[in-house]
């Protein structure tokens, strides 16, 4: 009685594979029913087998995180103000004696995650950075309940990683990194970590998106996203294929309750390859620079640069005096369809491959400038920090269309905004919200250098320009923006 329910309760299953190939139920004998029944439990049953066997074969190789950090409580000090001891008491506490402040003691912040040990032989544990950064103490917490006290090899904030190493732990398992490139959406794969300090727990999911970037977790991202159940406690983790292979480090979750909604991220096997390697071997991860502002490209630009669609490639909408890319021979405008001879769509990957290429390497870069296919080969440098400048104040208007008006650039406004003198141009200081400028991101503050290719000297000659404009045609501005460099198209209004 129970197989025969059994067999009822799969029916359904078969009906659906065997109508999505064509046949109808009723063609089905009693004896198709039997033979799709046993194929379907002996796959089912091969599938539980190998998620047995890989996570008997990598959980003891994840291991739990624990780190303490003293968070040093500002002492008060004795002040001339405070003339009655109760003031000490709304200010800092309980007074002590003589009316003196009582010192405030030290705070322990801890906090818990996990890692996944690479190499069993060294005792390197490959783990995020927010897991053990500032920590002054970190403590490994194998399966078997061995406890080791861990040192940090190197860290990584802008790809959130970090490596740590346990010395004498002998017997040690690990993991081997697998291509992550290799991935296709809908494939399984195994979370191993240790959410909410439950230890060695594992679920199951698939790839559900490759290349996620803007998540708001680190400055160079290329998420995997899975819907295998990550929780806190998950930072740190194993992602792993069905060949037990290490294809990601779990790293965030998208929530709106704190806890699991099937949207997890992890950072893939094969920018972990490239930072672990720099992290062991010099302590820190050297990158390079191209010098270049990217953009993605959409159909008004497109069509405002002559192209016969927006997918050709990126468009470069600046580029850095004395950078790589300016000594090579790039220009603004430049769309970039190859690198190295691979086709560039994407410029969150194309960035990322520039700044994990060593310094020093020199790269092919394949552009079309008007119409024409041109290659480059620079040699990168060693990235420099981002300016972090921008404008701070909004200029007086001045008279120009009513979607779009700006002022001159003055010599103190310059100052202020830390402009390079190399920089000319208007500043928009009025953008109508429901315009076309500001769908595609034109903000206050902003300095256009640049319509429709043709320098901006002053705001007298943009509104010129602009005004001379046809409503429905296009509109193409190069803009300076916090020491960046894009471009906007739009139809005029």
């Amino acid at each position: 009685m129970l197989q025969a329910t059994r067999k009822v309760l799969i029916l359904p299953l078969v009906a659906a594979v065997s109508l999505a190939t064509g046949l109808g139920l009723a063609e089905l004998t009693p004896a198709a029913h039997v033979t799709a029944q046993t194929t379907t439990v002996k796959t089912l049953h091969q599938l539980n087998d190998d998620f047995i066997a890989i996570s008997e074969h990598v959980t003891p190789a994840v291991v739990s995180i624990s780190m303490s950090k003293r968070i040093h409580a500002a002492q008060p000090k004795r002040s001339d103000q405070f003339s009655d001891p109760d003031d000490y008491y709304d200010f800092f506490g309980t007074p002590g004696p003589n009316g003196q402040p009582q010192p405030q003691p030290d705070q322990l912040q801890q906090g818990m995650g996990s890692g996944v040990i690479v190499d069993a032989a060294k005792g390197y544990i490959l783990t995020n950075n927010h897991v053990v950064a500032d920590a002054d103490e970190i403590r490994v917490t194998l399966t078997n309940h061995r406890n080791f006290k861990a040192k940090v090899v190197g860290t990584d904030p802008l790809s959130d990683l970090a490596v740590i190493k346990v010395d004498g732990a002998a017997g040690l398992s690990q993991v081997t990194l697998g291509d992550s490139d290799a991935l296709a959406v809908g494939e399984w794969v195994l979370a191993i970590g240790n959410p909410f300090g439950l230890d060695s727990t594992v679920t199951a999911g698939i790839i559900s998106a490759k290349g996620r970037n803007q998540v708001g977790v680190a400055d160079f991202e290329d998420f995997l996203q899975t819907d295998a159940a990550i929780n806190p406690g998950n930072s740190g983790g194993a992602l792993v294929n069905i060949k037990g292979e290490l294809i990601g480090i779990n790293t965030a979750i998208a929530t709106r309750s704190k806890g699991y909604m099937g949207i997890g991220f992890a950072i893939p096997s094969n920018m972990i390859k490239q930072v672990m390697q720099s992290l062991i071997t010099k302590g820190k991860v050297s990158r390079s620079q191209l010098g270049v502002f990217i953009q993605s490209l959409d159909d008004a630009m497109a069509q405002s640069l002559g192209l016969p669609n927006a997918s050709q490639g990126i468009l470069v909408s600046g580029i850095n005096k004395g950078s790589p890319a300016e000594v090579a021979g790039l220009r603004k405008y430049d769309v970039i369809t190859r690198l190295n001879g691979q086709p560039v769509s994407d410029t969150n990957q194309f960035r990322n491959t520039i700044a994990l290429t060593p310094p020093n390497s020199e790269i092919a870069i394949e552009v079309l400038r008007n119409g024409q296919k041109l290659v480059f080969k620079p040699k990168l440098t060693e990235a420099t920090g981002p300016n972090q400048t921008g404008p701070q104040n909004r200029p007086a208007e001045l008279s120009g269309d009513q979607d779009l008006t700006v002022t001159d650039l003055t010599p103190a406004m310059r100052r202020q905004l830390q402009l390079p003198n190399d920089v000319s141009g208007a500043i928009v200081n009025h953008v109508d919200a429901e315009s076309p400028a500001y769908e595609k991101g034109i903000r206050n503050g902003d300095v256009i250098t640049e319509l429709n290719r043709k320098p901006v000297s002053s705001a007298q000659a943009f509104n010129a320009a602009y005004k001379a404009i046809k409503s429905g045609d296009p509109v193409l501005l190069a803009v300076s923006r916090q020491g960046g460099s894009l471009v906007v198209a739009f139809s005029k209004p």
